[in-house]
């Protein structure tokens, strides 16, 4: 008998080479796993490793997962405006979009009519202002996610974390989640949206 397979949910998070985007992903995806979902992480690179665009795609189920790629996503973080003017169109409708505001100037007019799910926050600067160093940014915008998402906890990111940072920068990288997650105030249910529900219940 044939099984059955339901659509994942899919996250991308998106950035230069150099900016951490691909481990984001890579934690975020263990993280995940450690809380008992199906999940399939890919990332990409472009031509040059480090200012080149990069992204990194995480999707996640509570069944098997029968098709590894995403064409469009229900959250996507964007570190950079390079990233943001790439992938915003492929935001669901509804969908939640956050973007690192010290490096993204700007929304591409696709992703405001797509959503008012709009977190901007300028996080590598307020992470060099909260620990010195701009280094754990990506771990602050792990616990953006994680608050803003609702899908994943900080305790399970923390977890996943350790299993890839040197010990001795793994206790301010729990803090970094934590920033993160104190940083906003509002939670969003990712879903998928029909094209044709925009307007009721449209938030």
């Amino acid at each position: 008998m044939k099984q059955a397979f339901t659509q994942p949910h899919s996250v991308r998070i998106s950035g230069i080479g150099g900016q951490g985007n691909v481990l984001m992903g890579i934690i975020l995806a263990e993280a995940l796993i450690i809380q008992g979902n199906w999940v399939v992480q890919t990332q990409s690179y472009g031509a040059q490793v480090r200012g080149g665009l990069s992204y990194c795609d995480v999707l996640f189920n509570s069944e098997p997962i029968d098709y590894p790629k995403a064409h469009s996503f229900e959250l996507i973080y964007s570190m950079h405006q390079t990233a943001v003017n790439a992938h915003v169109p492929l935001l669901h409708v509804n969908g939640v979009l956050i973007v690192d505001s010290t490096l993204v100037s700007s929304i591409p007019k696709e992703g405001v009519r797509m959503t008012r799910k709009i977190i901007q926050k300028p996080v590598t600067e307020l992470t060099e202002k909260k620990f010195g160093s701009t280094l754990p940014a990506n771990m602050v915008g792990l616990g953006l996610i994680a608050r803003a998402g609702s899908f994943v906890t900080t305790q399970s990111l923390k977890e996943a974390m350790t299993k890839h940072i040197k010990a001795k920068y793994v206790e301010m990288n729990a803090q970094a989640i934590d920033f993160g997650y104190s940083l906003i105030e509002k939670s969003y249910s990712i879903r998928r949206e029909r094209i044709d529900s925009v307007g009721r219940g449209f938030e």
